[in-house]
């Protein structure tokens, strides 16, 4: 008990830590609620426009709010102008209403809702990165915080009305009330850096981002779009359950880019071969650990919400767990070869792993509907991702055995820090949805 209070002191005295658990409560309490009160069919399609809103929150910022940010080490004028900011939020608001549209949503004055909930999650995102980069990092605290306030309240919401459509304009036009403040508190920098500076590797990051949604992301949106089906549903409400497992993947592949880049330990590959292959076992034993005992629980008790039944859950669990767990075995290896150096392998295995994904989505489609496609898809993604990161992480390592592979020289662990330095809170498993993303599911 003492350590646990101990553990929670500390949470609490990092603010961008607390920040983080406070987006991702809102989140899943958020989901919870919408499962809670809404009929399958209008979950599915909550959760769908949700995800619209994720993948928006996340190109905006891997383009613009990101980069400028990792910049501004070098540059304290990096920051973006509202006119950026504005732009990508009036560019989100409009997508997000034509996949309200395409999702079957045809009352002009929720579409047009939607597009005004849409500017205010970019917002927001847009000035939590301004606040970490004069250092006031309370006010991003304070403003998840708001966040989470209004997410608590929404149950009123629901009850009144359980439209889907309404219920995500409702959460996004909340993120209004922390705008504000942040508009108020925060002071605004004399100068900016104009974005040409730093494109190309803010063009970089956007296609990073860009090729990792193909995975699992932008198959759920044209399936949702192409028919009906409530799995779509157990694998988003999947996805929220297993988000505890998906940031104990972001925080250990964080914390082996930066022991191998800063630490004496792992300045031999030897040692980071070593330590990466140890660290992929046991999170791997844990993922296999916990995805079976959440989906054996959810199994025997039968636990359903209104909005998704138990057997949608079950297999959104299978599912999903399968590919979150390999991926984060996987993941571990394709970071260790980061580390030493061979971006490129990494690149490639990545564009292998979609090709297999996209590929099983499209033949599961073909041949037996939507949710023959995501069952396809994401076993597909199981099965592929070891073999487009392990299987060349392990030749690596007996190159490296056989002294055909320098090792990795300071000057190379200084380069790789700098290329992931301050990406904690954006490094979610690939072919995963950032739940966590602020105002977003």
């Amino acid at each position: 008990m003492k350590r646990l209070w101990r553990r929670v002191a500390s949470i609490a005295g990092r603010p961008l830590v607390l920040s983080q658990v406070l987006t991702s409560a809102s989140g899943a309490i958020a989901t919870i609620f919408a499962a809670a009160f809404m009929h399958p069919d209008a979950f599915t399609q909550f959760a769908l426009l949700n995800l619209v809103a994720i993948t928006l929150v996340g190109l905006v910022r891997s383009f613009l709010f990101q980069p400028a940010l990792i910049q501004f080490r070098h540059d304290k004028d990096a920051h973006t102008r509202f006119a950026l900011s504005g732009s990508g939020a009036v560019v989100s608001g409009v997508v997000l209403g034509g996949s309200a549209v395409a999702l079957g949503i045809d009352t002009w004055w929720l579409v047009a809702l939607l597009i005004l909930s849409g500017l205010f999650p970019i917002l927001q995102d847009w000035l939590r990165y301004r606040a970490m980069a004069a250092d006031r990092r309370w006010d991003v605290a304070l403003a998840d915080g708001l966040r989470l306030l209004f997410v608590l309240a929404s149950p009123v919401l629901l009850i009144a009305t359980r439209d889907p459509a309404v219920y995500q304009a409702y959460l996004g036009l909340s993120l209004a009330v922390p705008v504000l403040v942040m508009l108020i508190r925060l002071p605004r920098p004399a100068r900016f850096t104009p974005l040409r500076v730093y494109i190309r590797p803010a063009g970089l990051q956007l296609a990073d981002f860009a090729i990792g949604q193909f995975n699992s992301t932008l198959p759920l949106l044209v399936l949702g779009a192409l028919g009906a089906s409530t799995l779509i549903g157990g694998v988003r409400f999947a996805q929220t359950l297993l988000g505890p497992l998906n940031l104990v993947f972001a925080a250990s592949t964080t914390n082996l880019i930066a022991d191998g880049a800063t630490r004496g330990t792992y300045a031999s590959t030897e040692d980071l071969i070593r330590n990466g292959t140890r660290l992929a076992r046991v999170i791997g034993l844990v993922a296999v650990v916990g995805v079976v005992i959440l989906t054996a629980a959810v199994a025997l008790s039968g636990f359903q919400l209104h909005g998704v039944a138990n057997d949608e859950l079950v297999t959104g669990l299978a599912l999903v767990g399968a590919a979150t767990l390999s991926s984060g075995w996987a993941g571990i290896h394709a970071i260790v070869m980061r580390l030493m150096g061979y971006q490129a392998v990494v690149t490639v295995g990545r564009a292998v792993l979609v090709f297999v994904s996209l590929s099983a989505f499209t033949i599961g489609y073909l041949l037996g509907g939507v949710d023959a496609s995501l069952a396809a898809g994401f076993v597909a993604a199981a099965v592929a991702a070891p073999l487009a990161f392990i299987v060349p992480a392990t030749v690596l390592y007996r190159r490296h055995r056989r002294g055909d592979l320098v090792e990795l020289g300071p000057r190379r662990a200084q380069e790789v820090q700098e290329e992931v330095e301050l990406s904690e809170e954006d490094t979610p498993v690939r072919g995963l949805p950032d739940d966590s993303a602020p105002g977003t599911i």
